[in-house]
């Protein structure tokens, strides 16, 4: 069970050791990459020793975050001597892909998700954050560390892709009061906006070879599409591919089924409704009630089969 921490202790806890290992979990999203970038300028501002590690490709999408090429991957055998390792955003262990294996410092790990595991030794957790960002911004905010534009470029794109620019259900007042002060230091909106939409040309073009796939089940309240392993290229971003059944009347959740490997197939929901993020709890996975995911160690039919069988179960319990 983990020690948990307040923004305080956080800080303090972050202070009393020289060299850190920030990692960011694997499927990268714009939420664990601005925040463990922008705590990664803070801890250097403050003299420290900062490594950052993520055990996947990071998409092309976040290239204009200060600092992202400063992310390394593991590599195999690897053992990386540090004083503290810090998990931004991953809700479970495995979410630290090969970076839990070359790392044996203590744990301190900066969440919001609400199906946390407490597999840290430290934990600073607050689900009702509408993203880790948030979190970010408060602990620097509550110990009077100064926030310079870079910094607020990462924070406000790890808040923005986290809650939809402010369009999904965990849009809070103070997520928006945290952005009004991202922008005050002086973050540009509609620049980051114009980055984070851009798509890049693979990625379409793998989106018409997906969108096929599409099919509905359960009277039309769920619907998937499905990236089967043929298709599968990992430096190809798929982020965005579920909001398109997202966004179809009638369809209450919407289902990305990736596979990455014979035996391996990534599963990302979003719902209106039903509490996705049980579901993928119990294929060992998590997130929020709105959006969640797992990996099933299935191909991808098998795991289809076996996700809808769950999700069909939820939506009669609601």
């Amino acid at each position: 069970m983990s020690k948990a921490l307040d923004l305080k202790e956080t800080w303090q806890l972050l202070m009393s050791v020289s060299r850190l290992v920030l990692v960011s979990h694997v499927g990268p999203d714009g939420d664990t990459l601005g925040s463990t970038l922008g705590l990664a300028r803070a801890l250097r501002q403050a003299g420290k020793q900062v490594r950052l590690l993520v055990d996947d490709i990071l998409p092309a999408v976040y290239q204009f975050l200060p600092g992202l090429d400063a992310y390394e991957q593991p590599k195999p055998g690897e053992k990386i001597d540090c004083d503290l390792t810090v998990v931004v955003d991953a809700s479970s262990k495995d979410r630290m892909g090969a970076a839990e294996d070359c790392l044996s410092a203590p744990i301190l790990n900066i969440d919001h998700h609400v199906s946390n595991t407490r597999y840290a030794d430290y934990l600073l957790l607050d689900d009702r954050a509408a993203a880790t960002g948030e979190i970010m911004y408060r602990m620097l905010e509550a110990n009077r560390i100064p926030v310079d534009q870079e910094l607020a470029t990462d924070l406000y794109t790890a808040i923005v892709t986290d809650c939809g620019f402010f369009k999904y259900a965990n849009t809070t007042p103070r997520c928006m009061r945290v952005a009004a002060d991202l922008v005050a230091l002086g973050v540009k909106p509609d620049e980051i906006s114009d980055q984070l939409e851009l798509k890049a040309r693979n990625s379409v073009e793998l989106l018409a070879k997906v969108l096929p796939s599409l099919s509905f089940y359960a009277g039309g309240k769920i619907a998937t599409l499905e990236v089967p392993l043929s298709l599968y290229d990992k430096t190809v971003s798929t982020e965005s591919f579920i909001y398109h059944p997202r966004y179809i009347a009638g369809v209450d959740v919407a289902v990305l089924f990736k596979q990455v490997e014979p035996r391996s197939t990534r599963v990302s929901m979003r719902s209106k409704k039903v509490d996705v993020s049980r579901v993928a709890v119990a294929f060992n996975g998590g997130g929020h009630p709105k959006a969640a995911g797992c990996t099933i160690g299935l191909p991808l039919e098998e795991a289809k089969k076996a996700l809808l069988e769950a999700l069909e179960k939820a939506l009669e319990e609601l």
